[in-house]
C-alpha cells in the first residue's frame, strides 16, 4: 500500500509514521488522513504544535463541520504532554486517562477514530528520545485496549547518516508502517540506482535480494528497507550509498 492509500484507508490498529523535513509534505499527509475520515462520518483527533495546527486546519475541507459536530478534536501538543509527564517521562495511568479517555469518548459515538499526534516529535527534537519511545510504547498499549488508527510524525531525514545507528531503527520498531519524506517510487529508484553504482553489479543485485528478504518487521518502501539493512550490515558502503542517493534526489541531480 502506498503512502496516499494508507493515509486514506488505515487499518483499525495501524500505527504509522511520516518522516518529514518540510511542512508541506506533512500537511498533505495529515489532510488526506483526517479529511477522508471526517467525510466518512468518522471522528478525528489532532495533537499538534500551534504552527502545525494552523497549517492542518487551513487544509481540512471538513474541519468546520467536524468541529461543529464534535467529531474533530484539536489539542496542543505541549499542553497535552504536560498533563501526563512526570520526572521527564510519560506516565501510563495519566496518559491513559487523558488520551485514552478522549478516544474512548469518541468511540462511544462514532464507528472509528483517526488520531494524529506529534508529541513524540516534540520530545525527540528536545533530545528526550527515551521519553519519545516510551510514549510510542504507550500508544501501542492503548491500541491493544481501544480501536483507532494513529499517524505520528518525526522531523527526520532518512538520507542523513546521523538518523541511523539506532535512531531511525527505534522509531521504525514502534510502528506498523513507515512513510518516506519523499516520493516513494522516486526514493526507491534512487536507492536502487545508488546501490548499483557504488557496488559491483552482480554483488549489488544479490545484496538487494538479501535486504528485501531480511527486511524490518515494519512495513516500509523497499529503498528504505535496503538502507536500514545496509547500515546494520555494511555501514561503510551505506555511507557511500546514502551520499549517492542524496545526489540523485537533489534538485540539481
Amino acid at each position: 500500500m502506498d503512502s496516499a492509500a494508507l493515509a486514506r484507508h488505515p487499518g483499525p490498529h495501524d500505527h504509522f509514521v511520516q518522516l518529514y523535513q518540510g511542512l508541506d509534505a506533512l500537511v498533505d499527509t495529515v489532510a488526506e488522513y483526517v479529511d477522508t475520515g471526517l467525510r466518512r462520518g468518522e471522528a478525528a483527533v489532532i495533537i499538534a504544535t500551534p504552527e502545525h495546527r494552523e497549517a492542518f486546519l487551513a487544509r481540512l475541507d471538513a474541519a468546520e463541520q467536524g468541529a461543529e459536530q464534535g467529531r474533530l478534536r484539536v489539542l496542543d501538543a505541549e499542553q497535552t504532554l504536560a498533563a501526563f509527564m512526570a520526572n521527564g517521562m510519560p506516565q501510563w495511568n495519566a496518559f491513559r486517562q487523558v488520551v485514552g479517555g478522549l478516544i474512548a469518548e469518541l468511540r462511544l459515538r462514532y464507528p472509528t477514530v483517526r488520531a494524529y499526534g506529534e508529541m513524540v516529535d516534540v520530545l525527540w527534537r528536545r533530545g528526550e528520545r527515551d521519553a519519545a519511545i516510551r510514549l510510542e510504547e504507550y500508544w501501542n498499549e492503548l491500541g491493544k485496549l481501544q480501536t483507532f488508527s494513529l499517524l505520528c510524525a518525526y522531523r527526520m531525514d532518512p538520507l542523513d547518516g546521523g538518523s541511523y545507528g539506532g535512531a531511525l531503527e527505534s522509531v521504525c520498531e514502534a510502528h506498523t508502517h513507515l512513510m518516506p519524506a519523499r516520493d516513494c517510487a522516486q526514493f526507491d529508484d534512487a536507492v536502487m540506482d545508488a546501490v548499483r553504482k557504488v557496488l559491483a553489479q552482480p554483488f549489488a543485485d544479490a545484496l538487494l535480494k538479501v535486504s528485501a528478504k531480511h527486511g524490518a518487521a515494519t512495513q516500509m518502501p523497499a529503498g528504505q528497507a535496503t538502507l536500514l539493512w545496509l547500515w546494520q550490515n555494511m555501514p561503510r558502503a551505506a555511507e557511500k550509498i546514502l551520499s549517492e542517493t542524496r545526489a540523485r534526489l537533489s534538485p540539481a541531480g
